[in-house]
């Protein structure tokens, strides 16, 4: 019994030095991912506060305070892409009904799809009538002043850039009061700046102008949504500097390309240069193995072949002299 007593304790003994092994290992995983983690979400956060102004920086949550704009610029913005709608319909001869309905979709559409899919907020488009009293506007000018509306395409078009900026923002931000993470917030602050234009041009039965080569609209949206989320969520800077450089980096982007022609790249097929580097990486490793197998036979392993292997007698050496 006693030796049954000793071999049970040495058996649990065993079994309990094991267990604190296992532990110790997870604590010590857990406690390097949490290093890093740490270091990720603290330390680079707190060494860009402490190199900027204190009035840049915050510790108020990203979801205390949704972003709102002014009601003048909503307005503005609103009728500049409604009007946009509009004049597009005029052009391909849409009648009075087509022209109202692009003009919603232009003006309104991108909204709507990012409150359908937050579905936390209501439709700011049916909640503000102000909204649809711009796209009404915009409507009635596109349809009795179309030339003298041409002729603000200038300004229209920096309007347009500023709401691009600035629409991206507010998309991003009700996702992030939402609750949503970094990746959705981008996405849906993209849809609310895009979505309207992209709608359109469906409804027209025309390739979207975000799929075209040349506009930076998705692009200068989605660089404006991911400045202004990186710098709020991780970097703590707070929502108007945020909107500022979020805004500014959307605007530089979409008047770059309306101005300056600066166009999104096209899609590059490297599979002719990756194959041969891959060539010539197989043909100089088989290179370098034919000369080390060379170099490793040994002068003394030649001589013993031929001590061996003598040579065969040639014709004549056994005739008699």
């Amino acid at each position: 019994m006693s030796a049954l007593y000793l071999l049970a304790a040495g058996a649990a003994s065993a079994a309990g030095a094991a267990a604190t092994s296992t532990v110790s290992a997870t604590a010590t995983s857990t406690a390097a991912t949490g290093t890093l983690e740490s270091i990720v979400t603290t330390v680079v956060p707190s060494i860009v506060a402490s190199a900027l102004p204190s009035a840049v920086t915050t510790t108020t949550p990203v979801t205390a305070q949704p972003l709102f704009l002014p009601v003048w610029f909503e307005i503005a913005a609103t009728f500049t892409g409604a009007l946009a709608g509009g004049m597009t319909a005029v052009r391909l001869r849409f009648d009075i009904t087509g022209l109202v309905v692009l003009a919603v979709v232009n003006g309104l559409g991108g909204g709507i799809i990012r409150d359908l899919l937050l579905q936390d907020y209501g439709i700011f488009a049916l909640d503000q009538p102000r909204a649809l009293l711009a796209v009404l506007a915009a409507a009635a000018v596109a349809t009795f002043f179309y030339s003298a509306a041409t002729k603000l395409r200038p300004g229209l078009a920096i309007i347009e850039a500023f709401s691009l900026g600035l629409f991206c923002l507010v998309g991003s931000d009700k996702a992030l009061v939402a609750g949503l993470t970094i990746v959705p917030a981008i996405m849906l602050g993209t849809v609310t700046a895009v979505g309207g234009g992209m709608l359109r041009d469906i409804l027209c039965d025309r390739e979207p102008e975000i799929l075209r080569r040349g506009s930076l609209s998705a692009t200068a949206a989605v660089a404006g949504s991911t400045t202004y989320v990186v710098l709020a969520t991780w970097l703590n800077i707070a929502k108007g500097p945020a909107m500022i450089a979020g805004a500014a980096v959307a605007m530089v982007l979409r008047v770059g390309s309306l101005w300056l022609g600066w166009e999104s790249p096209e899609p590059v097929d490297l599979t002719p240069v990756v194959a041969a580097v891959q060539g010539r990486v197989v043909r100089g490793s088989a290179s370098i193995f034919r000369r080390t197998a060379r170099r490793g036979q040994h002068p003394d392993e030649s001589a013993d072949d031929g001590a061996c292997n003598p040579p065969a007698d040639r014709p004549g050496d056994d005739a008699p002299p």
